[in-house]
């Protein structure tokens, strides 16, 4: 029983640093996998690496013919703040101008899987801290980050990009527990294990993921 005590109380302890600390507010499966590094000969992610949606990235993101990953790495180079931003918002105003209605108006069913997919990625970086929705009364509007990625993947279960930057989502809701912080190992390096060998990320980005996300095994053997 002490030993119990002892490992809940450790937990509770190291739960609370993580989350009262800068440097650990930093450090998460969204903000510390910084794989557009791996695309730093793409055009787009270096004009992203500026750190402004501008609306020839906007355009690319919307893009059917841009691949998933390069997708991907776009987002990632636009990074995180501690503060929070609003990519998302800005990406959903243009969406809305895309398809000629008003945020409010725009359901998940219009928009494609590639949009689906941006503009959740997006979402959960802006806010990587609670992933919730943009807010207001629309569909779209009310839908948080995780439904946004998941309901992407679930259209293309195939896309491995997709279903792995789906679980670096998902993981995040893990951070706040630190007994489920083996969860976030697992479940990221399942996707990476198991997944068909055709896969459209490369694999220098798949490295730089898991060599972060390693880091929470040690929390599996802590549990046996």
């Amino acid at each position: 029983m002490k030993k119990v005590i002892k490992y809940l109380l450790s937990g509770f302890a190291a739960s609370l640093i993580y989350w009262t600390t800068p440097m650990a507010k930093a450090d998460s499966p969204l903000t510390s996998t910084d794989f557009s590094q791996a695309y730093q000969d793409v055009e787009l992610v270096n004009l992203a690496a500026k750190k402004q949606l501008t609306p020839p990235l906007m355009a690319a993101l919307s893009d059917p013919m841009i691949k998933n990953d390069i997708r991907a790495a776009i987002i990632n180079a636009l990074g995180w703040s501690i503060e929070g931003q609003s990519n998302a918002a800005i990406y959903l105003d243009y969406l809305a101008k895309r398809y000629q209605q008003n945020r409010s108006n725009l359901k998940i069913e219009t928009l494609t899987t590639e949009e689906l997919f941006a503009l959740g990625y997006l979402l959960a970086m802006d806010d990587y801290f609670t992933l919730k929705a943009l807010g207001g009364t629309g569909e779209i509007e009310q839908a948080d980050a995780l439904t946004l990625v998941s309901t992407a993947a679930a259209r293309q279960p195939n896309d491995f990009t997709i279903a792995l930057i789906y679980k670096l989502v998902q993981s995040q809701v893990y951070l706040a527990d630190f007994a489920q912080w083996c969860e976030i190992y697992k479940m990221v390096s399942t996707v990476v294990k198991n997944f068909p060998p055709e896969r459209n990320l490369r694999p220098e980005a798949v490295g730089i993921i898991m060599d972060y996300i390693q880091g929470y095994q040690e929390y599996c053997r802590a549990k046996k």
